[in-house]
């Protein structure tokens, strides 16, 4: 059975530790329940404030993010599928981890 919730609550922890907030703040972009619905708003805003302070190589990582992925955008993860949220959130997770 897949669980949403439970990829959501992966990439709030690493938005909470990315901005040092709690739960519900930055216009509660920073909650599980938000990003199950909404996960390429939160994807977005974490990637897109490291966009223009890191070089080319990274750049082209976050861009290359977005253009595997674009046809996702505007899907809560249960229109998305467990398949593709898995790689999603290991793919994002990566890119944080090497910035």
């Amino acid at each position: 059975m897949f669980k949403a919730y439970d990829y959501a609550y992966q990439i709030e922890v690493t938005l909470k530790s990315l901005f040092k907030r709690n739960r519900f703040e930055i216009g509660g972009i920073v909650d599980a329940n938000f990003i199950e619905r909404n996960p390429f708003i939160a994807i977005a805003f974490a990637l897109g404030n490291f966009y223009n302070k890191v070089d080319t190589s990274f750049k082209y990582r976050i861009d290359e993010f977005f253009e595997v992925n674009y046809s996702e955008m505007g899907k809560s993860m249960a229109e998305i599928g467990e398949e593709k949220v898995k790689r999603i959130v290991e793919d994002f997770k990566e890119i944080v981890a090497t910035i």
